[in-house]
């Protein structure tokens, strides 16, 4: 056969041949780069090496060739880049193709298992029916029952995130104790993971407003009550979810009486209460209730008549703003504007609005606010929105504001990410590295994780900033220098700093650079969102579901269904794996394949 076109043949090899040489000189190039990764994962950071040099060439035309004569056109070779070319050149040269390749490096199946031993030591053993881990996030201490754990590790989470962004470590305690004792029970590996807040820029309203109590029922999709909305009854409400009422009832009630309460609509609720062992009063309602000082309430115990009231003040709250199209808003310091009528919001590290420029983006509540910056103003930045989700926005204080166009720098571990590294290198299995911009913020936890001797501690590095693309090749080569390490896609921050028409081009990207340096990747944000919070999937996103089984872990963040989108997720990635491996279509028999032969023999 390779005589037959023996002309065509030998410009093919010649062409492989350049690109064999390129791939090779990136790799020389970066020789101390590959010299300083551990020399467990000193193959892999050679192939990133071969992989870089790879792509940054378009080899487009050679791959047609390639395929046209029924040869591997490089299109699966992310982790194997070296030897594949090797087998193209012996092909091409006539070389008989049984002995081993002209160089020494990973072939494709030692690459397949450097990246499952990767995935293992990261993030566990295996699950026994898929090769795809799941990872859930973890609710508020209050949700996360032993019931809420049975249900996760029984519709197959393998893997538990603790958000160091919300709650304190008390309640993560909590939440990992529940967990792990359920996991423990049930005799099957769970592994737990705290995300560092990170260094996440967010907004802060001011200003206060009077509080407006609102405690929400459980329902289900359709309708139904599944869980009623609760309160605790205070003389003095300090805390969400406290409702006042007249001190001189709270000694005085009983499990079984009711409080009629008064809604600002003029609609009443009827608050059944329960008293606890601890002589604390709470109340609940099948349906949600709303509470603003001073409202009407009355005390009855079967058919009498106790007491008539009124609901004690209740803590001021930010006040909630509501934005439009064209309007103007103020990112500051002080959080306060010269213009009463004019929005303003406080920056908690506003040293970084000075590299912020006019004419560049402001993004604000992961993309529901965009705004450009018209003119700097003293301490700040004056903002104009420019798009909205809907017509109008209500944005609420603690959102976060992203600036893509700007570049920031920010070089040090904030006090809550201190306070959730310490907590995860003592109760956790790995941490979740928060905005890596560039090889410091890999080094900057990195260091601390190999300081503390915790043998498989795991470092997760989360790809979600423009600056991680700019600089990724040199965090994936200091990644390579720490055991175990992996990568998350997170695409929600990701998709507001480089752009929702880039996400799935960059997303798809990344997913091959984890490839080519065989570390595992974890595809997050979204997954499921539907069926986390309703129960319902969209069509949109059980096929982004089915995509994400191209990454070894996938993430589901918290809500109210979250057994349910488990199990639905634990099922796609089964079946889908019998069709793809990574970019690799399997050809297992499918039943469509003979259903017309079928039908007519019955």
């Amino acid at each position: 056969m390779n005589d037959a076109f023996p002309d065509e043949l030998d410009a093919l090899r010649r062409k492989v041949q350049g690109l064999a040489e390129l791939v090779d000189a990136e790799a020389l190039a970066r020789r101390t780069e590959i010299d300083a990764a551990l020399p467990k994962h000193r193959a892999s950071a050679r192939n990133l090496a071969h992989y870089l040099g790879l792509r940054q060439h378009d080899v487009t035309a050679l791959q047609l060739d390639l395929a046209a004569r029924g040869l591997s056109s490089l299109g699966r070779c992310e982790g194997h880049v070296r030897d594949t070319v090797g087998w193209l050149l012996k092909w091409l040269s006539g070389q008989p193709i049984v002995s081993p390749p002209p160089c020494e490096h990973p072939g494709a199946a030692e690459a397949e298992q450097l990246l499952h031993a990767n995935s293992r030591a990261l993030f566990g053993p295996r699950p026994p029916d898929r090769h795809v881990y799941i990872m859930v996030t973890a609710p508020e201490a209050a949700v996360a029952t032993e019931e809420w754990a049975e249900g996760m590790i029984s519709a197959g989470a393998n893997l538990l995130r603790i958000n160091g962004a919300h709650e304190s470590p008390p309640e993560w305690a909590r939440v990992v104790e529940v967990f792990r004792a359920c996991a423990a029970r049930a005799q099957v590996p769970a592994r737990v993971v705290v995300d560092l807040p990170g260094p996440k820029l967010r907004v802060d309203i001011l200003q206060r407003e009077p509080g407006l109590l609102h405690m929400r029922r459980r329902k289900a999709p359709q309708g139904q009550t599944l869980a009623p909305a609760l309160l605790k009854l205070v003389a003095t409400a300090r805390a969400e979810g406290e409702l006042p009422v007249p001190p001189a009832w709270l000694p005085r009630l009983r499990s079984g009486d009711v409080l009629v309460l008064a809604q600002p609509d003029g609609r009443l609720r009827r608050l059944t209460v329960t008293v606890d062992a601890a002589g604390e009063a709470h109340a609940e309602c099948s349906r949600s209730v709303y509470a603003i000082a001073g409202a009407p309430i009355v005390w009855r115990r079967r058919t009498h008549r106790l007491g008539a009231g009124s609901v004690g003040p209740l803590p001021e709250v930010a006040r909630r703003v509501l934005l439009s199209v064209g309007q103007v808003f103020l990112v500051n310091a002080s959080g306060e504007s010269d213009d009463p009528g004019e929005t303003a919001l406080a920056l908690a590290a506003p040293e970084l609005l000075a590299a912020v420029e006019v004419g560049e983006r402001v993004i604000v509540d992961d993309g529901r606010i965009v705004a450009v910056v018209e003119a700097r103003h003293r301490d700040g930045i004056r903002c104009q929105v420019t798009a909205l989700v809907k017509p109008e926005v209500r944005l609420r204080t603690g959102k976060g504001i992203a600036f893509p166009d700007s570049r920031l720098t920010v070089t040090a571990l904030g006090e809550e990410d201190e306070m959730a590294l310490a907590f995860a290198l003592e109760q956790a299995d790995a941490v979740g590295v928060s905005f890596v911009n560039g090889v410091a913020d890999v080094e900057r936890v990195g260091e601390r994780v190999r300081a503390a001797d915790k043998a498989g501690f795991g470092m997760i590095l989360k790809l979600e900033t423009h600056a991680a693309l700019e600089h990724l090749p040199a965090i994936l080569f200091a990644a390579l220098r720490y055991d175990p390490v992996g990568l998350m896609i997170a695409r929600g921050d990701l998709a507001v700093d480089v752009g929702f028409e880039r996400l799935a081009e960059m997303q798809e990207e990344l997913l091959w650079f984890g490839e080519a340096c065989h570390l595992p990747v974890v595809w997050a944000t979204q997954v499921l969102e539907s069926v986390t919070h309703t129960g319902l999937p969209t069509r949109a996103e059980v096929t982004d579901a089915a995509m994400s089984m191209r990454a070894e872990c996938v993430m589901l963040n918290k809500g109210p269904y979250m057994a349910v989108a488990n199990r639905l997720l634990a099922d796609i990635i089964r079946r889908m794996e019998g069709h793809q491996f990574k970019k690799r279509a399997l050809y297992r028999r499918l039943s469509l394949a003979g259903a017309e032969r079928a039908v007519v023999s019955s």
